[in-house]
């Protein structure tokens, strides 16, 4: 094509004015990203959730329990570094948790909280997943300019600087405190523990014949919770264990035969959906709760406020469930139902799955899943609608997303599936879910806020 000597000076005008324009809509405070969507702090805060999650991913050691520890205290570091600019009555948590020495709230009038966020989360993120691949490291740094780049402009420098300052420094006492729980703070450098002895006995746990690993996590019931104590969540008994055919354990093995012989295309669907254990390649089964909750914020984009004490509340659940979890796993050690199966009935039978390397009772998935269902009803309501699209960016693997009507209706799911696939007793999604209730219960009543008696 050919161009006149004024079409060219006119092109070149409208691509000045153009590049103008774009960097002055990201120079003037990101009011909009290239969609029109709304750029603040609670997008801000999504992204940075989102990062957690790839992060996790990509970092050894960092699966389930280690996983869900680490939304607890990135958690509740966000909330202590926005508090002084939160509207409300909002108080800080110290009182709670006594050695945890947060640094002196700023003169407000150099304070902005949106600065102070975007400093803690990221150094949050440097401190737990210190060992994550360059990609992710660069990722984060250029997260946190990227954020900082969209609040500064209406800030002198020395708010800015103490904003930035307060942030990294609630993170480094947080995280300082996180390290005085030692079996919590150095898990993700040995997941399993090769000198841990089983109990032996009939109906007891042991290790998968097809994938022998050791133990995974056995202590994992003595590490510090958020909200809870643990002994009150102690799972009921199990029934003595019996493999006559008219006893549980063997109408419970059967029904998992059922269901998985052979197994129908929605089971399978149902099966993939929520099994979420595949390190290396996508975040873990907490992991798929948090990524439900970025969902939420994404498509609520409720206040600030409601935002951190969303995700402050779901990731204490998701780590006191699974504390809770493990602290009876442990105590009771029941045989997974493919050790029961290979016994009794069926020596060449498979789960679709392969057994966790630890024992059944209760569901670990059931009890987080029930955990976070509560916290989020409590939060938004108990018939939410939504599309659960967790894996859709996922590189490799890939699920179709599923509707729901409720949070609930998720957890049971969720519970349920771990049955399909082979790898828990019914009594254990039972129990699961009774417990998790309880414990999202607790953590949705924490008084994070001073209520106004009238």
């Amino acid at each position: 094509m050919i161009y006149s000597k004024k079409t060219s000076v006119l092109a070149s005008l409208i691509g000045v004015l153009l590049i103008t324009g774009l960097a002055g809509m990201y120079l003037s405070g990101c009011l909009k990203d290239a969609t029109g969507v709304q750029e603040d702090d609670v997008s801000m805060v999504v992204e940075w959730n989102r990062l957690i999650l790839r992060s996790e991913a990509v970092c050894e050691g960092y699966r389930g329990a280690v996983a869900a520890r680490a939304y607890g205290y990135i958690g509740l570091a966000a909330y202590e570094a926005a508090l002084p600019g939160l509207a409300g009555q909002f108080k800080s948590l110290n009182s709670y948790y006594p050695g945890m020495d947060l640094p002196d709230a700023p003169d407000p009038s150099q304070y902005d909280r949106r600065i102070a966020l975007n400093a803690c989360y990221a150094a949050m993120l440097h401190k737990f997943y210190l060992v994550a691949p360059d990609p992710i490291r660069q990722e984060n740094v250029g997260l946190e300019k990227k954020w900082e780049a969209c609040f500064v402009q209406d800030l002198d420098t020395a708010t800015v600087s103490q904003s930035r300052r307060f942030g990294r420094a609630v993170a480094d006492a947080v995280y300082a405190w996180s390290a005085t729980d030692t079996l919590g703070f150095e898990a993700n450098h040995h997941n399993y523990e090769r000198t841990y002895i089983p109990p032996e006995g009939e109906g007891l746990w042991k290790t998968s014949t097809d994938f022998p690993m050791p133990p995974l996590l056995p202590y994992w019931g003595k590490v510090r919770p958020f909200v809870i104590h643990t002994e009150a969540y102690l799972a009921k008994p199990i029934p003595p264990f019996s493999a006559e055919t008219n006893q549980a354990y063997y109408r419970q093995a059967v029904e998992i035969i059922s269901l998985s012989s052979p197994m129908s295309p929605e089971n399978q669907w149902i099966g993939e959906f929520w099994n979420d254990d595949h390190p290396g390649m996508m975040f873990s089964p907490p992991g798929h709760w948090l990524a439900i909750t970025n969902q939420v914020i994404e498509k609520e984009h409720p206040s600030l406020e409601k935002t951190l004490e969303t995700y402050l509340k779901v990731g204490f659940a998701l780590s006191d469930a699974l504390v809770a979890t493990f602290y009876s796993k442990y105590l009771y050690n029941l045989e997974r139902p493919e050790t029961f199966i290979q016994e009794h009935i069926d020596k060449s039978w498979r789960p679709y799955a392969p057994s966790p390397s630890f024992p059944a009772y209760p569901s670990g998935h059931a009890m987080i899943g029930a955990a976070a269902a509560t916290v989020l009803t409590s939060m938004f309501g108990p018939n939410y609608h939504m599309m659960d699209c967790s894996h859709e960016k996922l590189e490799n693997v890939k699920v179709k997303p599923r509707e729901f009507n409720s949070f609930d209706q998720m957890a049971r799911e969720n519970a349920l599936s771990r049955i399909i696939i082979g790898v828990h007793w019914r009594m254990d999604m039972d129990e699961g879910l009774r417990l998790g209730e309880l414990i999202g219960k607790e953590v949705s009543e924490l008084q994070i806020e001073n209520k106004l008696t009238e």
